[in-house]
């Protein structure tokens, strides 16, 4: 590992600390007044739009074009799906408790958020581009 890569990484992992602090408190708190799937929904809205920043611009350091940014939130909108099918087999098969289902979230999708994001941030442009 590079020294480069260790600090991208070490910027990565607080970028992601922070995001999924916030985050999970926040879903942790709007749990309780509204449907788990609705105060997901809201704090992943929320979180996408920090992330998506934070990680061109604080981690790699390469700003966020259009197009960064829209292959950032199309893995992020993957893993919010997977997050929605956590919380259904949770609550609907395990009959999971509103806290034990925001944890449960959590911890499946902030590693799949780590990893998938900064491999779409660290991808070269002409690795992304479909014409010449």
């Amino acid at each position: 590992m590079t020294r480069r890569d260790a600090s991208e990484f070490a910027r990565f992992v607080l970028v992601g600390v922070v995001n999924t602090a916030g985050t999970g408190a926040l879903l942790v708190v709007l749990s309780q007044v509204m449907s788990l799937s609705a105060a997901y929904t809201l704090v992943f809205a929320l979180g996408l739009c920090f992330t998506t920043a934070a990680t061109g611009r604080f981690v790699f350091r390469t700003g966020v074009s259009a197009g960064s940014a829209l292959r950032f939130v199309s893995w992020y909108l993957a893993v919010y799906a997977v997050g929605l099918a956590v919380i259904h087999v949770a609550q609907r098969e395990f009959h999971v408790s509103r806290l034990v289902g925001a944890a449960t979230v959590v911890l499946v999708t902030a590693p799949l958020n780590f990893l998938g994001g900064r491999l779409a941030f660290r991808r070269s442009e002409s690795t992304w581009r479909t014409t010449p």
